[in-house]
């Protein structure tokens, strides 16, 4: 594995959106490179990561202890946010899946809602579908940006929520 590790585009500008010392839940984590890579640069002060699969989740593990930090990340096997508590985070990102299902992920977590949390939304398809979620229960987007990423424009906001969709 090489010395330094490297976000793409939109996680980079994921990152970035990330207020320094943040208590981070990553839903969807995948590979768990965002949590990862803001654990290596100081840019939280505790993180989950988790994801419905066991697949994913194993991938996480595996960069966590590559990495070093496998001792500060809290890996979950869940379904969204069900394995995370609203006191456990600040900040929650939710990028690469559908808007569909990422609104269904923040209706099943209504403390979403509650002004409390920041959301970093990146959705890769349907994002009008999770705008009109956002829209209907009450959440506002505050700001929103475009990142080229491997020849695709997305779209990344933050609400207190944070959407992208692919353009």
């Amino acid at each position: 594995m090489a010395k330094h590790l490297e976000l793409t585009p939109r996680l980079g500008l994921l990152a970035s959106w990330v207020r320094p010392g943040a208590k981070l839940a990553d839903v969807g984590t995948d590979h768990a490179y965002l949590p990862v890579w803001l654990m290596l640069h100081g840019g939280v002060s505790s993180a989950i990561a988790s994801d419905l699969r066991s697949g994913p989740l194993q991938r996480a593990r595996e960069n966590a202890q590559a990495w070093g930090v496998a001792d500060r990340l809290d890996l979950r096997l869940c379904d969204g946010l069900s394995g995370v508590g609203p006191e456990e985070c600040d900040t929650v990102v939710i990028a690469g899946m559908g808007g569909e299902n990422i609104a269904a992920i923040l209706a099943a977590a209504p403390w979403t809602a509650d002004g409390r949390h920041t959301l970093l939304l990146q959705p890769q398809s349907r994002a009008e579908s999770l705008r009109q979620f956002l829209s209907d229960h009450g959440y506002q987007i505050v700001r929103e940006e475009l990142v080229l990423d491997r020849g695709t424009l997305d779209g990344v906001a933050v609400n207190d929520a944070v959407i992208s969709d692919e353009g």
